[in-house]
């Protein structure tokens, strides 16, 4: 969390997209982020502007906005398993084959990603300033607001895992699998999130390890106490607010 007043629950919102709209804003988030910013992706198979695979037909999708411009910043999915299969698994052999009701009981988190446009909602660490050691100090404030935007995607990050753990408890998921970089690997560890390599390292968009935690030991952390407090909410449950406030007015 980044301070009381830019909290996440203070500045964000996660909605499950549960409509054929919100699914669509979902996938154009990540048509932002896989095809427009990181290039992972080839525009020319999504004319739409709509990035999206096999895989989300059998997916539970969320996407996270600011409270206060409604523009929708990140997204994230929850793949079951197809056919006895996850899309990890197409990457990278599991050390132990996953048994019948571990399928039953798990998801994939999949297709995390946050716009390079969330950086315009970090807080400045220091206004503008013309002295050379005003300048000193402003260059130092520069250097803890870089801090603070990759601290502030990382907030929109845990926002979306919150959502996500909240979500599989409430849906008797028992464990989650999640194909990530060493350094996302790390950061999560580094919260106490205790995560479990299940296979070998794999090359796709660079080195991703595989691992499995657990949504018991993840609804449990501590971080979910200072913030990250509202879970979530239905898009459909936003459409009927909007249409109860023009029936008002």
């Amino acid at each position: 969390m980044i301070s009381e007043k830019h909290s996440f629950d203070s500045c964000f919102e996660v909605f499950l997209a549960d409509t054929p709209e919100s699914k669509r804003i979902h996938y154009n988030l990540r048509y932002q982020v896989y095809c427009d910013e990181m290039g992972y992706e080839d525009k020319e198979n999504f004319p739409e502007q709509m990035e999206f695979d096999e895989w989300d037909r059998h997916s539970v999708h969320f996407m996270v906005r600011h409270r206060y411009t409604g523009q929708w910043l990140g997204a994230l999915r929850l793949v079951y398993q197809n056919q006895a299969v996850f899309p990890f698994e197409a990457k990278c052999v599991p050390d132990q084959p996953i048994s019948a009701q571990q399928y039953q009981q798990s998801i994939e988190i999949s297709r995390l990603c946050v716009l390079r446009e969330a950086r315009r909602f970090a807080p400045r660490a220091f206004p503008q300033q013309d002295t050379d050691a005003e300048q000193t100090a402003k260059d130092s404030g520069n250097i803890r607001y870089l801090h603070t935007i990759k601290n502030q995607t990382r907030s929109i990050m845990w926002g979306l895992y919150r959502a996500a753990v909240v979500y599989s408890a409430q849906n008797d998921i028992k464990q989650w699998y999640i194909l990530v970089t060493p350094s996302l690997a790390y950061a999560v560890k580094k919260e106490g999130f205790e995560m479990q390599q299940v296979g070998g390292a794999c090359d796709h968009r660079g080195q991703r390890i595989p691992y499995a935690l657990d949504v018991e030991h993840i609804l449990a952390n501590p971080l979910w106490q200072k913030d990250y407090q509202v879970d979530y909410r239905k898009y459909s449950e936003l459409l009927e607010q909007s249409a109860a406030k023009r029936q008002r007015a």
